[in-house]
């Protein structure tokens, strides 16, 4: 039973997502896992009843104090029910008292959708990974299945930013040339056209060998030639920027079921530059370089810890802390072209594996963002966009093809009648 007193502070990478979220960007992202069964409702809920007691930070709602917001323990149980709403649906709302996840199931799919404030991709997929676990385990009358996260209670609710904040006042951000923004007609309603691409792994992988980088440094490396495919040659004097979040506990101790990630940013200009794959990919590859540097994340740690420790951020009211935090994503927003993010590799337990066939993550977003991930040997590419074109994720997808990737492409109903379930 929790008790009404239980709260904790926001991490300092959640301070700016209630005043940044609204009805065109919610903050909210989704991991599905797909069955290669129908999902059985009862047993649905009777996993989620197990996983929340593991997982209690997630039994939380964001309540408003006079000068933050804070997550506060709640007796409020999580219900699953059939999905019938556009994915990545507002779920905060200030004058409602709810969790700040949603699961949701049609047909063999498991959806689960998180409130950036509670947690980021890592976090989710470890409460994901566990209740899909839990099913499968009542589904087929499996016993003794391990998962590989192993954390308590405290350590799941831990707040790395404060753990690892140095309080050094040198975290400065490189100033960069102005971004290309991308530009076009939007879905009425908010609304999002996701399209997702499962797509053999290992052409993918030998390709980005061939090129001696990563295969997020090779898909960031599609991603910018297939915006820039579309840009006018006056448009091509602005930078192609992404923005990448890398997950800090693969560089930081901490198995943190809340959010711990940096922002990192990756761009090419077209304008001045060779433009050529190679050249594109070895810029990257650079970028990152300088990026993952243990410095340069721990400068990103204080920056982020830098908010909550300012004297002046302290004493100032939440309703004015709201507008200039507002004020401060809009500002970032527009340093970006799109956003793209690599959760990974999502393992199971072997004795689970032969009823998982995939997973995939989308993202709420006002612009185009693209969200990976990859289970045994399917990797899920999956663009969040609130423009009706897709002319991008058709180049994208288009020079996947041309490497002898076989690509099985789904799209979620927008309205326009270019649906493809």
């Amino acid at each position: 039973m929790k008790t009404s007193n239980s709260w904790n502070s926001l991490d300092n990478a959640a301070l700016i997502f209630p005043a940044a979220s609204g009805r065109a960007d919610t903050q909210v992202f989704r991991i599905s896992c797909e069955l290669y069964d129908k999902v059985e409702p009862a047993h649905l809920q009777s996993a989620l009843d197990d996983t929340i007691r593991i997982f209690g930070v997630y039994q939380s709602v964001l309540k408003r104090g006079f000068f933050w917001y804070y997550l506060e323990s709640t007796d409020i149980m999580p219900v699953v029910h059939e999905e019938s709403a556009q994915p990545c649906g507002p779920i905060y709302s200030w004058n409602r008292k709810r969790l700040l996840f949603d699961v949701s199931y049609y047909k063999s799919r498991v959806n689960l959708e998180v409130y950036h404030v509670l947690s980021d991709g890592t976090g989710a997929v470890h409460f994901l990974r566990t209740l899909i676990s839990k099913y499968l385990s009542i589904c087929h009358h499996i016993c003794g299945v391990s998962l590989s996260y192993d954390a308590s209670a405290m350590q799941m609710s831990d707040d790395s930013f404060r753990k690892y904040y140095t309080g050094s006042s040198n975290a400065k951000q490189d100033k960069r040339g102005i971004a290309f923004r991308l530009h076009g007609s939007r879905y009425p309603e908010d609304r999002l056209k996701i399209i997702n691409g499962l797509v053999g792994i290992q052409p993918l992988l030998d390709a980005a060998h061939r090129y001696h980088t990563t295969l997020t440094g090779f898909l960031c490396a599609c991603l910018m030639n297939a915006i820039s495919e579309t840009m006018s040659v006056r448009a091509k004097k602005k930078l192609v920027v992404l923005a990448v979040p890398v997950d800090l506990r693969k560089h930081f101790p901490s198995v943190s079921a809340r959010n711990f990630f940096s922002i990192l940013p990756v761009d090419y200009d077209y304008g001045k530059n060779e433009g050529t794959f190679e050249d594109v990919v070895k810029k990257i590859s650079d970028d990152f370089s300088v990026g993952l540097a243990n410095k340069s994340l721990s400068n990103c740690i204080d920056a982020y810890a830098a908010v909550e420790n300012n004297v002046f951020a302290r004493i100032t009211p939440l309703f004015l802390k709201d507008r200039f935090l507002k004020a401060a994503y809009d500002y970032s927003m527009r340093q970006d072209t799109a956003g793209f993010s690599n959760i990974g590799i999502i393992s199971m337990p072997p004795e689970l594996e032969p009823f998982i066939r995939a997973f995939d993550i989308c993202s709420g977003t006002n612009k185009l963002q693209v969200c990976v991930c990859s289970f045994k040997n399917l990797l899920s590419i999956s663009f969040s966009s609130p423009f009706v074109s897709s002319e991008i994720q058709r180049r994208f997808f288009r020079s996947l093809t041309a490497l002898g990737a076989e690509i099985e492409i789904t799209t979620n109903p927008t309205g326009d009648g270019k649906e493809n379930q």
